[in-house]
């Protein structure tokens, strides 16, 4: 009987203050079982709340869908650790809540944080340094106040992620920005993209197949090496030169079951055509065609004039000559004409120009601005181009469109103070001696970039030669089935990365003014959008707030806030514990008074004879 005496306390009947011990075991019980059925369903179901206004802890839907395909170990170490600068701090706290956040998406993710530098021994310390090395890390070196006064050391700021038995190594320092701030800050808003990058790359068996055609005077590889290394992350890139075979970048078979009929099967998702400088012959601008017709995506950077920077340094001035490469009547047919001019912009770059010499011969330059390189701002209503920066032009044409079934969306466009220069043009440096008139600039927001959508018609239709009539493997096709795209770009040096002791430069890094501008991201969302990628495109654009403290004004309002931060809170303790008291006080009083009551009004029994 005595396992029952619990259960009888509890609902028996007794006095009042029976009642009110009842009731906060009551209240107990009933609160543990909250808590234990809250865990419970949070075990099941994962769900977390962001209240920042840019979303900062709340990973992306891409992220999110990668993750779901995980079911192995990731494991990431990093090497951003020990007693590093307070900027640094920031970063290694970010990435590891970063992290975190894919950890709690999915269990498989572990991650580790190293210091480098933590050796007693030199030389233990010399050959993880040299494996670092080996593995392709460059480190920072840095000199920190401590105690013992000044340390130099070095940092790592990589992370080294491993899947099944594939390693990748990434930066988390940005390219982008000038000052070390803009730097750090850049490298916290890339975090997730760089992370979800690398395991796209390692989880991801199969990748699109992107070629880069060759045969037509366009740009040699290292001319545009940031370019490709920056595809090689998503895609297997190739280059191919047409040469009028067929099956050069399509594949083309009888089909066994229908003799009389080709199977068609593009090799490739997307084309990219850099800046072509002689003629596409008849029967490779036919393949092209073909290839867009069964869905295939081209990115066009064309030239529609020819205009050298190094001339104009070297001679003073040069000739712009036109560029005819045969691209123009196929474009014109899916509906844009670029224009034979050149976009003259107030919102230009500065180019060096040699003002004179120094004692020891040494050339002595003048930055001057240089309205044929416009800084052209980005349509920010794209998802290509939103929140991209300024793209670097060089001798940029202007786009028109053609009116037919296609719809085109202009991508980059000159600013409000622009004029064309229609060719025969000379391009001489004697307009750095002339001031400007900015009346002359009367024009705004020609395109220079354009995005094609819809069902293209054949630019070759009824325009079959004989011989090409009665060759039955073209498998000619007169339209799209589906809604099919292309980017047409006025500009084929905007792929171009620059040089400096014959190392490659990052692309769109400007070695004179050691300006960052948003070439590489550009072309990249264009590759991810043709390529049907258009979710990594706002990932990669992804901004988060730096709300940094005031250093002067923390430290002047340090003791206000110390005492704010520890005293609200106890003076709010003991006034709620005062209110509390004063309530039960006058709950018992009340209790105390209805018991008297009761007593007093209850009638008594009467005695029996």
């Amino acid at each position: 009987m005595k396992k029952y005496n619990f259960l009888t306390k509890i609902f028996a009947k007794a006095d009042a203050k029976s009642d009110v011990k009842r009731s906060h075991i009551l209240q107990l019980v009933v609160g543990l079982v909250i808590i234990i059925f809250l865990n419970v369903v949070g075990f099941y179901f994962f769900t977390r709340i962001d209240l920042t206004s840019e979303k900062r802890y709340t990973l992306s839907d891409s992220s999110k869908k990668l993750l779901k395909g995980v079911d192995d170990i990731v494991f990431i170490r990093c090497y951003l650790e020990g007693d590093i600068p307070a900027d640094y701090k920031r970063l290694r706290n970010e990435t590891k809540e970063m992290i975190n956040q894919f950890r709690s998406y999915n269990k498989n993710i572990e991650f580790e944080f190293r210091n480098p530098n933590d050796f007693k021994d030199k030389k233990e310390q010399a050959e993880f340094y040299q494996r670092l090395f080996e593995k392709g890390f460059q480190p920072i070196l840095k000199t920190t106040q401590q105690k013992d006064g000044q340390v130099r050391q070095y940092m790592f700021p990589y992370l080294e992620i491993t899947y099944r038995g594939e390693t990748k190594i990434i930066s988390l320092i940005s390219n982008k920005g000038t000052g070390e701030q803009e730097i750090l800050n850049s490298s916290v808003q890339n975090l997730e993209y760089n992370i979800y990058s690398a395991l796209r790359s390692l989880t991801t068996t199969f990748k699109n197949k992107i070629a880069i055609i060759r045969g037509h005077g366009e740009w040699d590889l290292p001319y545009i090496w940031d370019f490709v290394n920056g595809l090689n992350e998503f895609y297997a890139v190739d280059t191919v030169t047409i040469n009028e075979r067929l099956n050069a970048i399509t594949e083309r078979t009888y089909d066994s079951l229908k003799p009389n009929e080709v199977k068609f099967r593009n090799l490739y998702k997307t084309l990219i055509i850099a800046k072509p400088i002689s003629i596409f012959s008849y029967k490779d601008l036919y393949i092209l065609d073909q290839f867009i017709m069964h869905g295939g995506k081209i990115l066009w950077l064309v030239d529609p004039l020819l205009c050298s920077m190094d001339s104009v340094q070297s001679k003073g001035e040069t000739y712009a000559i036109t560029n005819f490469t045969g691209v123009e009547d196929p474009l014109f047919r899916y509906g844009v004409r670029i224009n034979t001019n050149l976009v003259m912009d107030m919102q230009c770059s500065k180019v060096p120009i040699i003002t004179g010499v120094y004692g020891d011969n040494t050339p002595q330059f003048t930055f001057y601005p240089w309205n044929f390189f416009p800084i052209i701002s980005p349509n920010s209503n794209h998802i290509i181009t939103a929140k991209i920066n300024p793209v670097k032009f060089q001798f940029v044409s202007s786009i028109d469109t053609i009116q037919n079934n296609i719809t085109k969306t202009p991508l980059l466009y000159s600013s409000n103070n622009t004029r064309i220069m229609n060719t025969p043009a000379i391009v001489s440096l004697e307009i750095l001696k002339q001031r400007q008139d900015a009346r002359l600039f009367n024009l705004s927001n020609l395109p220079v970039a354009m995005l094609l959508e819809g069902k293209f018609l054949s630019a070759f239709r009824h325009r079959l030669t004989p011989e090409m009539e009665s060759n039955e493997m073209i498998a000619f096709k007169e339209e799209c089935d589906s809604n099919n795209s292309m980017i047409v770009v006025a500009d084929g040096d905007i792929i171009r990365n620059d040089f400096t002791n014959n190392q490659p430069l990052p692309l769109g890094y400007d070695k004179y003014t050691s300006e960052m501008f948003g070439n590489k991201e550009f072309l990249i969302n264009c590759v991810n959008y043709l390529c049907g990628d258009q979710d990594m495109i706002p990932l990669r654009s992804r901004e988060v707030m730096m709300r940094k403290l005031d250093i002067v004004k923390s430290e002047k309002e340090k003791t206000f806030w110390q005492t704010i931060n520890i005293g609200i809170p106890i003076i709010i303790v003991i006034i709620f514990g005062f209110i509390i008291s004063i309530l039960r006080k006058r709950l018992f009083v009340f209790q105390k008074g209805i018991k008297f009551l009761s007593k007093k009004e209850k009638p008594k029994k009467e005695k029996k004879n």
